[in-house]
């Protein structure tokens, strides 16, 4: 099996390096698609008929609710079996979830086509064009279908490390896909381009998986095998994430309405405004353990406890720093940022940014903690836990709205993170079997991130500043040097990470340096 593995997959290392670099690829493309691609949305298209269209797109997110986390889950029972050398496993695994993503992907359709015929009043569209947005929104709907089935296929290949050739096909449909979109805009094709280029986007992305999931597996001689008893032992987990995945959605997509009906538009505005930045850039924190999935699997189901150990250590300390300095330059410089983005009249306050950022930093180290409770293969209390939060904010959210405002709407978004911070740290020192000395470490990485963050909070109440974005962007390179300074003072932990980075650095520049010239 091991020679089988070496024939397909990377090394857990590799794999991950190339997953978090195209991980931040996606995240590059996201922004340019944001600034470049909708001015062309809104020359070549009536501004309302996009507006229109938008409505539909989140009549489309609703249908993915019918996927219960499938491809997750194959993901982490793949990667798992393959670092057991299982390949009864493998092959069971894989047919029960290819089963259930067809079946998941025949009721999608049949539930899209559905609402197809109500999206029209759902979403109150004009009847001067809903007959071209009805029929755009079943091409669409194709698009996100298939993108739904292939994201089982494409976590069968991550499971195996293929990452970087993941990476390299995946990006190429999206730039593909964004090139279709702007020669049809071109060409006159309205509403149409954007339904075709999710329709081209989908269709290639499934495509490029299926084959390459048909080449890994007989190279490898995987046999397919379909077991009853499995399945349904398969299935079962499903209930759970399927209650999650429709609890989370529901929570994402009803706090604006609720902000909106109890506080006021003006303030929909303003919280969506406020957060957008922060949930954009800190997700790039999220990225340390989501580049991770595909590998950290396998080295749980390898049984390498020091290894674990190290990994463990390694991505729990990173995340604090780079969670830290993210949240810490929002809370100096969200005003500023906001001020020079979309006006002042859209700040959020000093006071009620610090909540968010709060959040957000406990949300960040919550999130990437449950990561691995996932990769070790707890999906039945991921989801609970889940589940928990999600109810929590709701509740809290029609409660403290009410009573205070804009200040109850962040609490609520507050108070259930420490749901994640109560059960996660403690469940990921014991199943990764921890030292005294390693908690020791964690204490103090975390009293340091703390008090830095706390000096923060103290500069942004003492210090009034108004930048421009040319002193934005001077003033966020002097934290970021404060920052990193600080850490090299006072963390032994961070200096010896960072004489394990520029070591390996040297080896690698010196390899390349007698490549490109051997006599030097």
């Amino acid at each position: 099996m091991a020679e089988k593995e070496n024939i397909v997959g990377e090394g857990r290392k590799k794999a991950t390096i190339w997953n978090l670099f195209f991980l931040n690829i996606g995240f590059i493309i996201t922004l340019i698609n944001g600034v470049l691609i909708i001015p062309l949305y809104l020359h070549y298209m009536d501004g309302a008929v996009y507006g229109a269209w938008l409505a539909t797109g989140n009549v489309l997110t609703w249908i993915t609710i019918v996927d219960p986390g499938v491809a997750g889950v194959l993901l982490q029972r793949v990667s798992y079996a393959l670092g057991e050398k299982n390949e009864k496993e493998l092959g069971l695994a894989i047919s029960s979830g290819i089963l259930i993503a067809i079946v998941l992907f025949i009721l999608s359709i049949i539930v899209g086509y559905g609402l197809s015929y109500f999206i029209g009043s759902i979403a109150n569209i004009d009847m001067h064009y809903r007959s071209d947005i009805v029929k755009a929104f079943r091409i669409a709907l194709w698009g996100t279908s298939f993108s739904l089935l292939a994201d089982t296929f494409r976590n069968i290949i991550l499971a195996w490390h293929k990452t970087k050739l993941h990476g390299i096909l995946l990006y190429s449909c999206i730039v593909a896909a964004n090139i279709v979109t702007v020669v049809l805009l071109v060409l006159k094709f309205g509403v149409y381009a954007l339904a075709y280029s999710s329709l081209f986007l989908g269709l290639s992305i499934l495509l490029f998986a299926i084959t390459c999931t048909c080449i890994l597996l007989k190279r490898n001689k995987i046999k397919l095998a379909f077991q009853f008893t499995y399945f349904k032992s398969f299935s079962k987990v499903f209930v759970f994430t399927f209650s999650s995945n429709l609890f989370e959605t529901l929570a994402a997509n009803i706090d604006l309405i609720i902000v909106s009906r109890y506080i006021g538009s003006k303030a929909v505005a303003v919280l969506d405004l406020s957060r957008r930045p922060l949930r954009i850039v800190s997700g790039l924190a999220n990225n340390i353990t989501i580049s991770m999935l595909p590998s950290l699997p396998h080295l749980f189901g390898a049984n390498e406890k020091e290894k674990i150990r190290i990994v463990i250590m390694r991505i729990w300390t990173i995340l604090l720093w780079v969670a830290g300095f993210i949240i810490c330059g929002f809370i100096l410089f969200s005003a500023n940022l906001t001020e020079n983005w979309v006006g002042k009249q859209f700040w959020i306050g000093n006071s009620n940014n610090i909540i968010l950022c709060t959040s957000f930093l406990l949300l960040s180290i919550g999130y990437n903690l449950s990561n691995i409770t996932l990769s070790m293969g707890h999906i039945k209390s991921n989801s609970l836990i889940s589940m928990a939060r999600s109810i929590a904010y709701v509740v809290l959210l029609l409660v403290l709205s009410k009573v205070l405002g804009m200040t109850g709407v962040l609490l609520a978004f507050l108070i259930p993170t420490l749901i994640l911070i109560a059960y996660y740290p403690k469940k990921v020192f014991r199943k990764a079997n921890l030292s005294a000395q390693n908690l020791k470490e964690l204490i103090h990485e975390s009293l340091l991130t703390g008090i830095i963050v706390a000096g923060c909070i103290l500069i942004s109440y003492s210090f009034k500043y108004h930048l421009s974005w040319f002193g934005l962007i001077g003033f966020s390179a002097l934290y970021s040097v404060v920052f990193l300074v600080l850490l090299f003072s006072l963390s032994k932990r961070f200096r010896g990470e960072l004489n394990i980075a520029v070591g390996v650095f040297t080896v690698k520049a010196k390899a390349i340096v007698q490549l490109l010239l051997p006599s030097f």
